[in-house]
This record gives C-alpha cells, sequence and structure tokens, in this order.
C-alpha cells in the first residue's frame, strides 16, 4: 500500500517533502523502527485515545516510549482511555490496523504530540501499512504539529518513573 491516501494527499498539500523507508512487516512503530534500522526516539507513534462522550484524541509519542495517560489527563483537563484498534477501521480506513501515520489533520482527528520529538533532527512515523516508514525533517514534523497542544506526557518503557530496567527484573 505504500503512503496513506490522505496522509500523501496532505503532505503534498502542505509542500512536505518526505520519504519513504521500506522495512521488513512489523506489528508495531517499535518494531518498524528496528526492522527499518531507525532510532526508535525518532520515531513517532500514534496512540489513540477518547474521553467518555467519544472524543478523540491522538497522542503523538516515540515509539520506545508509552503515554503517562493521568499525566496527559491532566494537561489536557479530560479523562482519555485507550481505543481498541478495532474501533479505528472507520476513521483510518485507508490504513492498516496498528499502522497509523502520527498526524492527525487528514483524519479531522485532534493530536498532542510529546514534547520529546522536537529534539531530534528527524522523525519517521508509520505511512498506513506494516511495511513502509515516512521520514521527514524536524522542520517539516513541526510545522505539521504547530497548531497542536504539546507537553511531556510519555516515557521510555525501558525507564519507568526513574527506574531503569536491567533485563526483566526492575533494579
Amino acid at each position: 500500500m505504500a503512503v496513506a491516501i490522505r496522509v500523501s494527499d496532505y503532505l503534498k498539500t502542505l509542500g512536505v517533502q518526505y520519504q519513504l523507508v521500506s522495512h521488513p512487516h512489523s506489528q508495531s512503530a517499535m518494531q518498524s523502527a528496528i526492522s527499518a534500522g531507525v532510532p526508535a526516539r525518532q520515531t513517532a507513534k500514534a496512540v489513540m485515545l477518547e474521553d467518555h462522550e467519544g472524543r478523540r484524541v491522538m497522542a503523538v509519542v516515540p515509539a520506545a516510549n508509552r503515554v503517562i495517560l493521568h499525566k496527559l489527563n491532566q494537561q489536557l483537563g479530560r479523562e482519555l482511555h485507550i481505543v481498541p484498534e478495532t474501533k479505528l477501521k472507520d476513521t483510518f480506513d485507508d490504513c492498516e490496523l496498528g499502522a497509523l501515520p502520527a498526524v492527525g489533520d487528514p483524519y479531522q482527528v485532534q493530536a498532542v504530540y510529546d514534547d520529546q520529538l522536537s529534539d531530534e533532527a528527524e522523525i519517521f512515523m508509520e505511512a498506513g501499512d506494516h511495511e513502509n516508514l515516512i521520514r521527514i525533517p524536524k522542520e517539516a514534523f513541526m510545522a505539521l504539529v504547530a497548531n497542536h497542544q504539546h507537553g511531556r506526557f510519555s516515557v521510555n518503557r525501558a525507564v519507568d518513573y526513574g527506574q531503569p530496567r536491567r533485563g526483566w527484573d526492575w533494579q
């Protein structure tokens, strides 16, 4: 499939130059980063959330991170929970399940991004399938998220609240 049609059209409309990075089939943004040989901290993943009224928010975080939901809820003043992937097919009808591009605008979805992504020189994101990543310069990514809220609301899975994980055991 390569790039989802809505994302491709959106990037073209904004004049955003991007490169497509192919990789072996993967099941997650983290696996995509690993199989493409790109840093997980530079790979933006989309985590879809919604509140009790069904209003959705796309949280965009580095692939190796997990959303600290209570922190994001506090920042946004909402009570959000994760939306099961099976409930996203109608909104993201040009994407494979589990391969959501980390941009909300083409899908009329509010997005909030983690500031950790702004520290990187370039950003990779799912293209809408499980075999391709979109590679864009930091400036282009920042332009895509310029009108969206941001903050620090995620933590690397290997470091949870300041405690490094060694192997499978918490130290």
